[in-house]
């Protein structure tokens, strides 16, 4: 059957070409897309006898008093896969519209043609997103998933690791920007899986990674996101975990979280087992990352400069030199202000301990207000 938004938006596509009325009738002869408005939903009996018949029917003058719901002019056939799915109407003389009749009735077969195709294409995709979810969230490695993946080819064989892609913008944004994987340009293996994860996010479940290399693979994934970024509008951040096979790809997928999470605007591509401190910070909940860090930096923060100055001075590796000309102040200046730091927070910079307090706070003053900075 055709649909009848499909029908509309051949009815949109076709009428440009032609001055004539035009109308898209379903197998059933009612009229579910027309250029009058007054004709939708009412009954076409010369479309009906054309499905049944499966040729062109020409509908004179005479016909009009005999047919119901017709006007002067040709109904043909529409054709998908042998069989008629629906008919489309010119009206007009039936000699001045005869000639293009059937090109229109072609380029309507085409766009039918393409659309079913289309929607072939979104329904594998949505098919491989649900197997790839309850693969890595909910079945796991079960029979039943193993059934799922001969049903649509793919090989559980085979070592994977999984590859978080997140865009940082709106879900109504990401709404409107309908991305086809398609149009990748990028040259993924045929065992490669990519579905769309949320709103916001892909997965890509890249197979064979040990031939393509670390360095082969940093380029593909900065290809990706380059692409991503530039169709987006928006940053994006990747995170890739260590291989995993069919049974314990969800340790993968929980890695590429993590490596996620660590991503920022310096570093947009992580790997997990780069991660080293990052691993522990992540697993401190971010109530408590925020209490932690009021708990040392609240008598800090309210004085902009002696904050700033505690950012710049870690940025510069503790280097008293770099920070006072990052921030062109006078090094007794900069002095200065590291004292006062110390009496609001009771903290003795020089001692390892008190310093790596300070530096954990500033992380998790960061942590627990914004992501991926």
């Amino acid at each position: 059957m055709l649909r009848t938004s499909l029908a509309k938006k051949i009815i949109r596509e076709v009428k440009n070409f032609i001055e004539e009325d035009l109308i898209m009738v379903d197998t059933s002869g009612i009229i579910i897309a027309s250029t009058d408005s007054n004709r939708l939903g009412t009954y076409h009996e010369g479309a009906l006898l054309a499905a049944s018949e499966k040729r062109m029917r020409i509908i004179s003058k005479h016909d009009e008093t005999v047919l119901s719901g017709v006007k002067a002019g040709i109904t043909l056939p529409l054709f998908h896969q042998q069989k008629v799915v629906g008919v489309i109407g010119i009206t007009g003389t039936p000699e001045k519209v005869l000639p293009y009749g059937e090109l229109i009735k072609k380029m309507t077969e085409l766009l039918i043609q393409e659309n079913h195709y289309l929607d072939q294409f979104e329904w594998e995709a949505r098919s491989l997103e649900t197997f790839v979810f309850d693969w890595l969230l909910k079945d796991g490695p079960s029979p039943t998933i193993q059934k799922r993946a001969e049903v649509l080819g793919v090989n559980m064989e085979m070592n994977r690791k999984v590859v978080l892609i997140e865009f940082q913008t709106d879900e109504a944004l990401m709404k409107t920007k309908r991305w086809h994987f398609s149009e990748l340009d990028v040259e993924l293996k045929k065992e490669d899986i990519l579905v769309q994860w949320g709103q916001n996010r892909m997965i890509l479940l890249l197979a064979n990674h040990k031939v393509l290399g670390r360095e082969p693979l940093l380029k593909l994934l900065s290809n990706i996101r380059s692409q991503l970024q530039s169709y987006i509008g928006a940053p994006v951040f990747i995170g890739i975990g260590k291989a995993g096979s069919f049974s314990s790809l969800k340790d993968s997928y929980q890695e590429a979280e993590r490596a996620l999470n660590a991503c920022s605007m310096d570093v947009p591509i992580t790997f997990e087992e780069d991660l080293r401190l990052e691993m522990i910070l992540q697993a401190v909940p971010v109530k408590v990352k925020k209490e932690f860090a009021q708990r040392l930096l609240s008598p800090v923060i309210s004085e902009k400069d002696l904050f700033d100055t505690i950012q710049v001075y870690f940025t510069h590796h503790l280097s008293l030199k770099e920070t006072a000309k990052a921030m062109h102040i006078h090094i007794n200046t900069l002095h200065y202000r590291l004292r006062k730091v110390e009496m609001l927070t009771g903290l003795e910079l020089k001692k390892p301990h008190d310093l790596t307090t300070l530096y954990l706070a500033c992380i998790l003053l960061d942590d627990s207000t914004n992501k991926h900075q």
